[in-house]
């Protein structure tokens, strides 16, 4: 408990207990004796604890070695009120070692500039140094990665890539391998060093990838572990309805049951005659376990008006529509999807398109084709853009549910192109937007954990842990935030991969060893610190204020007056009554 608080208590029943016994007492001068009594509870306390006053004193520049800095650097250091040195900046005895920068702003209190020389602040000394104006005077980054983006997972069937730029090996390249130590990707470097690296997540699990860069001759300069914490997918319930058999339909029914989504279908082969698969039935009951309807215009006409009222109702619930054209659009189906939100008509325009995005010629085998149809919708945004930045698919939002439209005729050709991985993300991704929403949102995990080096999870429930690579638990100590998010600090003390349970929600996230990316790590370092350095304004003054302690002997000697005051009044009073 606080001293001052303590003693702050029983003064003020001291003094409150004096004016009971002076108000109970038959005496002369109680309004003084009361007033005196109280005065001199106040000034014992400022006598003990007295107020802080500012105080303006000449402040001067604290130099800060942090690890990267050369010995050039150092002797060129210039003058300053104090040298100090991070962990990791220089072994060299005449400076002082401090742990951190918060211990030597302690130290030295006078400090109203910072001047950081090397490699720049780590995270932990980011939030000490944000008060103070900043130099920086930064070391040569040293070879290998320095800008690295990558996302920490992803589904599984899905493609993802990994972006970054190398320093220092101008004419190299770089290779991604999977655990058995297949390449599964690998780019040469561009003139300013950057890469892309794509591949796909097959099978669901924490992989860790080796990310290696390599000179011109394949020498190996670096290797950074690649953590992808591979998702299994949401188990869509999906119902196909089909007016006839198409390529389309049978590669994504056949991509749909390699990904593992639940897949109903009723196609139609002629008049009275379909095909099903699974339950195909138009209930309420069933539609309210489906998440997705595919539909097509033909299978749509055929619908009678209970089922069309069953699945906008059930859109209006949360169900998600997707309308594909696959032909021409009749007239009453191009009213009743207007209904749904989306305005269709026949329009001269290109119907050749390609989803490719660079600059050059598409591939001609995948260079696909559009529906002639122009779509208009008040609220709607593409699901789906061309490479001239045309739309090929729209969806919008309907209550609770979502509702698409696709004209894009012949996707199957990119998995007849050899890229099955891509075929399978562009309509895993479309399917997803619309299907509908279920499951509890995501934990808020850390992307770039190291050993030793503070990490912040979020989105958190009571009685959450870490679960550690050696099956130890490590307990979090959660913390409301002012937005209302749940976070705790964790520092981990090995790497691997960790588990974070929260409630019924697991989420994996790997940690780093301390000296795993070096280069990417002083990188970053770096270019933390430059924001930082031009972030707070230089006031230009050489003196501060800051906070001390009043001097004691003024409220000691009005104490002492006070209380000479009271024992005249008990002296006066001990006389009269003897006299």
């Amino acid at each position: 408990m606080n001293v001052a608080f303590v003693v702050a208590v029983l003064l003020g029943a001291a003094a409150l207990l004096g004016v009971w016994r002076t108000l109970r007492a038959d005496t002369s001068h109680r309004p003084w004796r009361i007033a005196l009594q109280l005065g001199a509870a106040v000034l014992a306390y400022f006598a003990l604890f007295p107020p802080l006053v500012d105080e303006r004193f000449s402040a001067g520049t604290l130099i800060v070695l942090t690890p990267g800095a050369t010995v050039e650097q150092i002797a060129k250091r210039g003058n300053a009120n104090a040298t100090v040195a991070l962990p990791g900046a220089s072994p060299h005895s005449e400076f002082e070692q401090v742990p951190d920068l918060g211990t030597a702003l302690r130290r030295h209190p006078d400090t109203a500039r910072l001047r950081i020389i090397g490699g720049g602040l780590p995270p932990r000394d980011l939030d000490a140094a944000r008060a103070f104006p900043i130099d920086f005077d930064a070391a040569l980054l040293p070879n290998g990665v320095i800008d690295l983006s990558a996302p920490t997972s992803v589904r599984a069937g899905s493609a993802f890539a990994i972006n970054g730029r190398v320093q220092g090996d101008a004419g190299g390249r770089v290779e991604l391998r999977d655990p058995a130590d297949g390449v599964v990707a690998h780019a040469a470097l561009a003139d300013d060093g950057a890469f892309t690296l794509a591949t796909q997540a097959k099978t669901a699990g924490n992989v860790t990838f080796a990310l290696r860069v390599l000179d011109k001759s394949g020498t190996q300069i670096e290797q950074i572990p690649q953590s992808i914490a591979v998702l299994p997918g949401d188990g869509l319930h999906v119902l196909v309805l089909a007016g006839a058999p198409d390529p389309e339909l049978k590669y994504l029914r056949r991509w749909a049951t390699d990904a593992g989504v639940d897949l109903a279908s009723r196609i139609v082969l002629s008049d009275g005659i379909a095909m099903h698969d699974g339950t195909a039935t138009l209930t309420a009951e069933s539609l309210a376990a489906t998440d997705l309807v595919i539909v097509d215009e033909r299978a749509w006409k055929a619908l009678d008006a209970n089922a069309k009222t069953l699945l906008k109702n059930a859109a209006h619930s949360g169900l998600g529509i997707f309308l594909r054209v696959t032909g021409m659009l009749p007239e009453d189906v191009a009213a009743e999807w207007g209904e749904l939100g989306f305005r269709v008509r026949a329009a001269d325009v290109a119907q050749a398109v390609s989803l490719e995005r660079n600059a050059g010629a598409p591939d001609p085998a995948v260079v696909l084709s559009r529906r002639a149809l122009i779509v208009d919708a008040d609220d709607a945004t593409p699901l789906l853009r061309g490479n001239d930045g045309s739309a090929v698919a729209l969806w919008r939002s309907d209550a609770l549910g979502r509702v698409a439209i696709w004209w894009l005729a012949d996707t199957y050709r990119i998995a007849l192109a050899g890229d099955a991985a891509r075929f399978g993300t562009l309509w895993s991704r479309a399917l997803a937007t619309v299907a509908r929403a279920r499951g509890a949102a995501a934990l808020d995990l850390p992307g770039d954990a190291r050993v030793d080096r503070r990490s912040v999870l979020c989105g958190l429930a009571d009685g959450s842990f870490v679960e550690q690579p050696d099956g130890t638990h490590a307990p979090l100590t959660i913390e409301t935030l002012d937005e209302g998010r749940r976070c705790a600090a964790y520092w981990p003390a090995h790497d691997g991969w960790h588990t974070l349970v929260s409630g019924d929600r697991r989420g994996a996230f790997n940690v780093s060893a301390k000296g795993s990316a070096a280069s990417l790590v002083a990188a970053r370092n770096a270019d933390a610190t430059r924001v930082l350095a031009g972030s707070v304004a230089d006031s230009g003054s050489s003196t501060a204020t800051r906070g001390i302690p009043a001097p004691r002997w003024p409220f000691f000697l009005a104490w002492l007056a006070i209380v000479g005051a009271l024992w005249w009044f008990e002296r006066t009073k001990a006389r009269v009554d003897e006299g």
